[in-house]
């Protein structure tokens, strides 16, 4: 009965942090996005009730920037509205198969930004998923590793949304 009477001062104080958690981003968590950026991440998410919104996990390492971006958006009128998301890609896309519907990878190159993308739908919601490094030839986070881990986020977006 003693260690009740220790021990449930002790739980009582950490039980909001328990049971507030990490902020929640519901279509990938913190562990698996630090996997695909290689180390500890922030995430800023602004997610709505209806279940659309943005995730964006961050992660510094020196003068590198790297990032992962997940959209979800509600569209009303799929066929009006669906090509404007696959606008964010260039007409000759690579497309993806079995990764919802009309997916599609591309690269996407600025002087901050360099980036692997993959475009998709499932049903009436749309997915943007962005793999990227601020640095230009990033080592640690190739072009090549971006589209492969760009394209393993859409796979399991893909997942959750069906």
């Amino acid at each position: 009965m003693r260690i009740i009477h220790t021990l449930l001062p002790a739980l009582l104080t950490l039980l909001p942090t328990i049971c507030l958690g990490q902020s929640k981003c519901p279509w990938i968590n913190e562990a698996t996005a630090s996997g695909v950026l290689g180390g500890a991440v922030t995430l800023t998410a602004k997610v709505a009730d209806q279940g659309a919104g943005v995730c964006l996990f961050s992660r510094h390492q020196g003068t590198a920037v790297r990032q992962l971006r997940v959209s979800v958006d509600i569209m009303k009128d799929v066929p009006k509205e669906f090509p404007t998301y696959l606008a964010q890609c260039p007409p000759k896309s690579t497309p993806l198969r079995a990764i919802g519907n009309e997916a599609v990878m591309c690269s996407v190159e600025s002087n901050e930004e360099h980036a692997e993308k993959v475009v998709g739908r499932v049903r009436d919601r749309a997915f943007v998923v962005s793999v990227s490094s601020s640095v230009q030839d990033d080592t640690t986070l190739t072009q090549e590793m971006r589209r492969e881990k760009a394209n393993q986020v859409a796979e399991q977006i893909a997942g959750f949304l069906f």
